[in-house]
This record gives C-alpha cells, structure tokens and sequence, in this order.
C-alpha cells in the first residue's frame, strides 16, 4: 500500500492478533509482529490458491534458523537460468514407490519365488494419521476426497472411515495394531498398504495371508535407537518404516534435543551402512509444515513425507493450546462443507508439488528419487559454521 511504504512511520498495517491464534508456536514466530509472512499465512495462501506463494519485496529475515531453516538446498548456475522443468520444457518425475523391491529376479521352474510389494504414489507426499482428538468427519472426508483426486494416499484407522463411502476409501492405508489384523481383517484384503503401530512377526505373516500384495509399513516413533530398531525391521522383511517425530519436530526421548532432520540422517546412515537402505521404504512426518521442508527431508534420507498438522491449518482449523502430541493437542470442533476442505487440500498439494517441480528444476535433477539422501545437494548451517569458524575455536 501506498501510504505504508512512502508514511511507514504514521501509516501501519498490521495483522489482526486473532489470527495467531489459530495455531500454536510451532507454527508462529517469536515476534509475528515483524514478518507479515508466516507458515500459517503460507499454508493458508497455498490452501486458497494453489498458487506458489511470492512476495515482490524480497526476504527480510536471518540467513539460518532452527530446524529446517538451518539447511540450504543448492542450486546449480547453469541449469538454473533455463528453467525448463519449472515452464514444461523438460519431465520432471516426482513418482515415488512406497514398499520393498527386489534386488534381482529369481525364477523357480516358470515362476518368481518372490513378488516386489510396492504401489506408485505420484507425488512424495501423503496424509498421516490424526487421531481423534485433532480430527473430525469433516476433516476425514475432505482429506479422503483429496486423497482420491490427488492420486495419493492417507493413513487412518478404520473406524474413522465407517461415514465413508466404498468410492471415498480406495486410497485409504488402514492403521491398527497386530492385535487387531483378524478384527479387521476386511480392511487389511482391501488396502493398498497397510500400517501397523507394533511390530510382530507372526501377525505380519497373517498380514501377508490375507493380502500378499499390499506392502506392510511398521510405524516407528523416532528416538536415540530409531536407526537400530529400523535395521531390524529391514531385515525381518517390513516393507516401509514410518518414522514419526511429534508435532514439532522432536524426538520422543526425554531430554533429546535433536530434531526430525537429523533423526532421519541417523535412521538412513544406520541402514546405508548394513546396506539395507534400498530394500526398504522411509516416511517422515512430525514438523513438516512447509513445501521447502519436503525436499529437505528427501535430502536427509527420507523417500516421502506424510503430513499431520499441516492438514489442520489449511482447513483453517483452530487449535486449542499447543499441539505437540496426540495426547497433548486439541482443535476446536467444527463441521464444514467437505468439497470446500478437499479442494482446500487439493490446492495445497497443487502448491507444494509446483515447488518441488522448481526446486527439482534448479538443481538440474529430472527425478525425486535421485534426490534421497543425497546431501551434497544442501549445505548445513552448522557444518559451515564449524568450516569458517574452525581456526578461531583451534586457537581458543
């Protein structure tokens, strides 16, 4: 506005204070009152447009911060000018396969001793799992409908899904304990995958009896023995490994401080290193909540992201004291048009996968799945601080 830039000192605009409310810390600024961009206004802009969010006035805040911001993805000087991917010139694939490929073929007779258990996600993101108390029949049906006409997936469990029609559940991957495989063993024979919350070798067995097909993921809290607990599952034959961080991003461990990117980091290291990194299927989720972060977990080792609350804020949900966890968050209950909410989140993956697309397109890379684990991609804030700061610590 005119006479905010030419009066700033008489003139202000200020956003209403109602507005943060919204959401919790996680999700605002220190100070909000100095930035008029936050990743609520992001999520919320992407949600309604579908269109990458771009501010002309160019960007005013630090060069590194925590958690995510404390990588930089590298760019190429020569393919960056072109932009071809970004403008349809060149394909960018952002196809990602979720489950457990084989290393090679191997015939018995005229038939495979073994199947490749793996479905085709389109873009590398998914929906994750909300539990009751951060979810609704609102909230479900508008992420099953955009599930539907993204072509991706979503994590619930099935009692959540009863209100759903047949049509409305095709892309649905049911979340249960081993204990309930027989109880519900209806989802499971319908599922494209299935996600269990524990992990038991016999149960997976009746797993695989009732659908052979469907890959198995095994949730995993991420804390200070993820990378060895993952080993195992790999080499028990689980076919994707959901590592799950809180709501901000943290660890589940008392007194851990480190944060989804690094835990991931560990998890991928731990499994290149007993050379079982390819067998298996990583999904992140906990504390993504912008499209910037989705290549950055790709680049710390993970295959594709899920999202929690990010879901929550593009509905314009209102959350009621902070939300770390699912035994800790609320959000206010609301009943809204479905076809409004799936449309909101059809935008929102419209959005992030755009960004992808150009972030692709700046490195010079034709294929998301080049981009896992590959870390040369990114520069570490903490690593070029050591770098340039490395002769002054020697001498103190």
């Amino acid at each position: 506005m005119r006479c905010v830039q030419e009066y700033p000192g008489i003139c202000n605009v200020e956003r209403n204070p109602e507005f943060f409310n919204l959401a919790d810390s996680y999700w605002i600024p220190d100070d909000p009152t100095t930035t008029s961009t936050t990743p609520v206004s992001i999520v919320s802009y992407e949600a309604s447009t579908g269109n990458i969010p771009v501010k002309g006035m160019g960007y005013k805040g630090g060069f590194a911060g925590p958690g995510w911001d404390a990588i930089w993805t590298d760019m190429s000087e020569i393919v960056r000018p072109t932009r071809d991917g970004v403008y349809g010139r060149e394909y960018i694939s952002t196809l990602v396969d979720l489950g457990r490929k084989l290393k090679f073929l191997e015939f018995q007779t005229k038939e495979l001793k073994q199947i490749s258990r793996t479905i085709e996600l389109p873009i590398p993101i998914m929906f994750d799992y909300l539990p009751p108390s951060l979810n609704s029949e609102s909230i479900i049906t508008s992420i099953a409908r955009a599930s539907k006409r993204a072509g991706t997936n979503f994590i619930a469990s099935p009692d959540q899904v009863k209100h759903l029609s047949a049509n409305e559940v095709t892309q649905l991957i049911p979340i249960m304990s081993t204990s309930s495989v027989l109880k519900d063993a209806q989802a499971v024979r319908e599922a494209p995958a299935i996600e269990l919350t524990d992990y038991d070798a016999s149960k997976m067995a009746q797993v695989r009896e009732i659908n052979p097909q469907a890959p198995i993921i095994v949730r995993l809290p991420l804390t200070r023995t993820s990378g060895r607990v993952a080993t195992e599952l790999a080499r028990e034959g689980v076919d994707a490994i959901h590592l799950v961080a809180n709501y901000h991003g943290g660890s589940w461990d008392a007194g851990n401080e480190l944060f989804v990117r690094d835990l991931i980091r560990s998890v991928h290291g731990q499994l290149v290193k007993e050379a079982l990194r390819d067998e298996v299927t990583l999904i992140a989720s906990g504390g993504i909540t912008l499209a910037e972060h989705v290549p950055k977990a790709i680049i710390c080792g993970a295959d594709l992201v899920a999202l929690d609350t990010t879901v929550l804020v593009a509905l314009q949900t209102q959350f009621a004291g902070e939300c770390v966890s699912a035994e800790t968050g609320r959000v206010r209950e609301e009943k809204f048009d479905s076809g409004w909410g799936e449309q909101r989140l059809v935008n929102l993956l419209a959005s992030w996968h755009d960004q992808l697309i150009e972030i692709l397109s700046a490195m010079g890379m034709r294929d998301v799945r080049r981009l896992r684990g590959d870390v040369g991609r990114a520069m570490f804030n903490e690593d070029l601080e050591k770098e340039a700061f490395a002769d002054i610590i020697h001498r103190t």
